[in-house]
C-alpha cells in the first residue's frame, strides 16, 4: 500500500522546482532610466547573477516560489541588494558579492523581514502616537500626535505606539537607543554611539570655548584711561 503523502510531498517538491525557474517579472525590468546619471552601475547590478536566488521585487514571485525564503531574510526591496538605490548614488560602485553581504548581510541584515513581514512599511498611511516624550521643541509632552512634529523636533527620550505596536527611543547626547517600530513602520533594534553627534557636540563644544577664552580676553584687555 502506497504512503498518500508520498504523492503529495512529491508533488510539491515538483511544483516548488517550477515555481523557481522563472520570475513573474524578470529582474532587468526594474532597471535604470536611460537619462540616470548612475545607469551603468544599476544596470550592471539588476543583472546580477544573484538576483536569480534573492528576488529584486516580492511581485516577482509565485506563491509556491521558495525564494520567499531569499526575499525575506536577505533581499532589499527598497535600495537593492547592492544599495543600487540606497541614495542619490549607489552605495558602491562594484558590484559584486562582497557588496551584497556588505549591504544586505552586515549593513542591512534582514530588511525585508523587519520592513514588510513584521513591519507595516508598506501601509500607505501610518499612525504615530506619542504616549510620553522629552526635549525637542517642548519640554515634556504626553499624549500627542508624532506624525505631526517638525522635521528637526527630535525628542531625546520618546514611547509610544507606531502603527498599534510599541516603540521606545532613548538617545541622550551621543547615545542612540531605539526598540520597537518606527514611524514608517519598520521595526529596529538599535544601541550604537552616534560619531555625527559626537562631531556635532565637539564643535559646538570647541566654539563655545573659543567666544569664552574671547570673552576673557577681551575682559583683561587694559581699557584706555579717559584722562
Amino acid at each position: 500500500m502506497k504512503s498518500p503523502g508520498l504523492p503529495a510531498g512529491l508533488f510539491l517538491f515538483v511544483s516548488l522546482l517550477c515555481s523557481c525557474s522563472t520570475y513573474k517579472i524578470p529582474s532587468t525590468a526594474y532597471g535604470p532610466q536611460p537619462d540616470d546619471p548612475h545607469c551603468e552601475i544599476r544596470q550592471k547590478a539588476v543583472r546580477s547573477s544573484i538576483y536569480n536566488y534573492v528576488p529584486r521585487k516580492r511581485e516577482q514571485l509565485r506563491p509556491l516560489d521558495i525564494r520567499w525564503l531569499t526575499w525575506c531574510l536577505a533581499g532589499n526591496e527598497d535600495d537593492g541588494i547592492f544599495g543600487e538605490y540606497a541614495g542619490k548614488k549607489p552605495y558602491s560602485t562594484n558590484i559584486n558579492f562582497k557588496t551584497y553581504c556588505s549591504w544586505s548581510i552586515f549593513r542591512n541584515p534582514i530588511h525585508n523581514f523587519t520592513f514588510y513581514v513584521i513591519g507595516t512599511a508598506a501601509w500607505k498611511r501610518h499612525y504615530n502616537f506619542s504616549l510620553l516624550s522629552f526635549g525637542g521643541n517642548k519640554k515634556v509632552r504626553a499624549a500627542s500626535n508624532a506624525g505631526k512634529r517638525e522635521k528637526h523636533d527630535n525628542p531625546f527620550a520618546d514611547i509610544g505606539f507606531n502603527d498599534f505596536k510599541p516603540y521606545v527611543g532613548f538617545d541622550p547626547w551621543i547615545f542612540d537607543w531605539y526598540f520597537g517600530w518606527r514611524k514608517d513602520g519598520s521595526f529596529e533594534i538599535k544601541f550604537r554611539a552616534d560619531l555625527h553627534k559626537h562631531r556635532k557636540s565637539a564643535t559646538t563644544v570647541a566654539r563655545a570655548c573659543e567666544t569664552l577664552n574671547s570673552q576673557l580676553q577681551s575682559a583683561e584687555a587694559p581699557k584706555p584711561s579717559p584722562f
